[in-house]
């Protein structure tokens, strides 16, 4: 059964007075959860379920109430159409994530039934769930003797009782639905993230010297070999529920766009009990022989048909995508290993990464691996969502139209020889329970201050716009996220670059920056000049707070430019694509291959009330000349007195996105 757009957007307006705001309502509870370094939630060990019942409602209120409310039975079955021939095929993965919330919603998991044939467990079959989230040390009298390859060994007990709690539900629901069943995949055996820092030390204690590699060895051994012959032996209650485990989780570095090591950038350190951007793996090895070690382990101590992934974010950045792409190649070529695919986690932004992008990593992770799987896939309010009902029509069309193009690229790509995509695992069921709900600022996460609505089905767990996106394509309008973008002339000249601005920026027109980005107060305008070697650049920006404490730079006051030279209009970041940025103490940072420090000089000035940039910036792709057109945009980040980006304001890009998609900058013409 199918329903009209205008029947989901009745539902999402009704969803969205029940819950509160935008469709989305109550979030899990995570009490041990730091700045946002990871895209995934980290969620406590005591979760609290919050209700969406209008207890106080009138009785014609409760009467709505009780028709929005509530499973539809007679809706398609998500899983028949995603593991289908006309799909990504009969044996394909279509997941959903579940938590320890979830699994005691009865509705929700109700629609984990009927359209998913797998889960992922959220947080419990991680390292601090496994050892009872006793993060800042073992529970006493829990280090006890136990023998590894014929050699006694001390190692802590593990707490298999949150994931066993789960993994009950889905065993029981397959005992009685043999022709629905519903399979798990593991996650994640090694990450730098939710492993308590205890584990890394002498004697268990965090305040001791680390651990030598060799003894490391043997507790990374130690722990893989107890976990997967605990959930995936022959002896074991749930043999041949696991369809496939995450053997290491996103160790591949946003700064650097390498292997992530123990001196990441992030507000983390390695003395807590659990940090989010720094490897204390890599502490102890200085080194990826924890990564190679850790697929010879799985490899030897799971099943045959265990599929074994790594797993990681920001997969579509032409930069870590490198790192990834070598991560991988290490992974395969090391002896005794095994690696079946890569997981995609998928944490995207409506309209960015755009298709292009998405298709350029999916084709080079399947040189190297062959299979790739979408595992976290949700989706991030665009920027021009506003976050209110009235806005909510909108953003779930342009949300529907971006599902959609996901899926069919996925379906295309499928069919091609050489590339596997083996399934797509939703980030989760009902928008309430998103982890996007917190606040996070990588891997597509939220600002903390705009609800999303990442997922397909809303609050009321009724299937949104989105879901039928990818049950019948016909329900979209791709025109929705189709963009225009302004044009401006920019005149010859050349301009001198210093503390003193130059008299030949007076006769020169302001572009005025008033596209605001979320809550940015900045305000600013530029100006431009070309001549044969370089574009000129000067920018004047009002901004009462100057803070650059963020070890982040886009987070620092500061300006940008962005810059395609061949106006390619890509989807992704090529040769001709540059971004720019000066902050208000003339630092400087880059975007692109050959976006370098020798291609630029800058001044930057503060004034009484803000600051003011001017750059020469050269050529690099082409010997411009009068009709040339570029692709441009001009952008002020707003940091806050807390040291956090508040927002951006630009001229040209509405969506947020020209950071990874040149295809949202505006069009400009050299002049005379």
């Amino acid at each position: 059964m199918r329903r009209g757009l205008k029947s989901f957007l009745g539902i999402a307006l009704a969803s969205a007075m029940l819950i509160g705001i935008s469709g989305c309502g109550s979030t899990e509870v995570a009490d041990n959860t730091t700045e946002a370094t990871t895209q995934e939630e980290v969620t406590s060990e005591e979760v609290t379920e919050e209700t969406t019942t209008e207890e106080t409602a009138s009785s014609g209120e409760a009467e709505e109430t009780e028709n929005a409310m509530g499973v539809e039975e007679d809706i398609t079955d998500l899983r028949s159409v995603v593991a289908s021939e006309e799909g990504l095929g009969k044996d394909a993965i279509c997941g959903t994530c579940l938590g320890s919330v979830g699994v005691n919603d009865a509705n929700l998991m109700k629609l984990v039934e009927k359209h998913f044939n797998a889960v992922t467990l959220e947080n419990e079959l991680k390292m601090d769930s496994m050892f009872g989230y006793n993060n800042d040390a073992p529970a006493s009298g829990s280090i006890h003797e136990e023998e590894l390859n014929g050699e006694k060994i001390e190692v802590p007990t593990l707490d298999h009782s949150r994931a066993d709690a789960i993994l009950d539900k889905i065993v029981e629901w397959n005992s009685a639905n043999p022709d629905k069943q519903i399979r798990v995949r593991g996650h994640v055996l090694v990450w730098h993230s939710q492993a308590p820092e205890w584990f890394f030390h002498e004697g268990y204690d965090k305040k001791n010297d680390y651990v030598s590699s060799d003894v490391m060895n043997q507790r990374l051994e130690w722990y893989i070999k107890t976990v997967l012959e605990y959930y995936t032996s022959d002896s074991s209650k749930y043999k041949g529920l696991f369809y496939g485990w995450d053997v290491v989780n996103e160790a591949i570095s946003d700064s650097t766009a390498t292997y992530r090591t123990d001196e990441e950038p992030g507000s983390d350190k390695l003395s807590d009990s659990t940090h989010g951007s720094k490897s204390s793996w890599w502490k102890v090895y200085g080194s990826n022989e924890f990564i190679i070690n850790a697929f010879k382990f799985a490899n030897t101590y799971a099943p045959a048909d265990l599929e074994l992934y790594y797993n990681d974010y920001n997969e579509c950045d032409s930069s870590k995508m490198k790192g990834i792409v070598q991560l991988l190649t290490d992974v395969k070529e090391a002896e005794g290993t095994r690696i079946d695919g890569f997981g995609m986690q998928g944490h995207y932004t409506v309209n960015a990464p755009s298709e292009d992008q998405i298709e350029k990593a999916v084709r080079a992770y399947s040189e190297v691996v062959g299979k790739v799987m979408l595992t976290e896939l949700d989706v991030k309010v665009s920027a021009l969502f506003d976050g209110t009902e009235a806005g909510l029509p909108d953003e779930y069309a342009r949300q529907a139209a971006y599902y959609s193009s996901i899926y069919e690229l996925m379906k295309v790509l499928n069919k091609e020889e050489g590339i596997t995509v083996s399934g797509i695992t939703v980030w989760g069921v009902i928008d309430t329970y998103s982890w996007l709900q917190q606040q996070s600022n990588v891997g597509g996460g939220a600002t903390g201050t705009i609800l999303q609505c990442p997922l397909l089905f809303d609050g009321n767990y009724k299937a949104k716009p989105c879901f039928w996106a990818i049950v019948d394509p016909s329900t979209v309008d791709a025109s929705v996220l189709e963009v225009e973008r302004p044009t401006i002339q920019i005149k010859k000249g050349t301009a001198s670059i210093g503390e003193e601005v130059d008299p030949v920026w007076d006769e020169v027109e302001a572009i005025p920056l008033d596209i605001k980005v979320q809550g940015a107060e900045a305000t600013g305008t530029a100006k431009l000049l070309w001549d044969e070697e370089n574009l000129y650049v000067l920018m004047e920006v009002k901004d009462s707070v100057l803070n650059d404490a963020s070890e982040d730079d886009y987070q620092q006051d500061s300006i940008e430019v962005f810059i395609d030279e061949t106006n390619s209009r890509a989807g992704g970041y090529d040769d001709g694509d540059k971004q720019y940025r000066v902050s208000f103490n003339n630092k400087l940072s880059f975007n692109g291959e050959k976006c370098l420090e020798e291609y630029i000089t800058s001044s930057a000035v503060t004034t009484d009330d803000g600051y003011i940039i001017s750059a020469a910036i050269k050529w690099s792709e082409i010997t411009p000349e009068v009709g040339t057109m570029i692709g441009l945009e001009l952008q002020i980040n707003d940091a806050g007195s807390d040291g956090n980006r508040k927002g951006t304001k630009s001229w040209a890009d509405d969506t947020g996105t020209c950071y990874m998609n040149p295809a949202m900058f505006g069009h400009a013409e050299l002049v005379e």
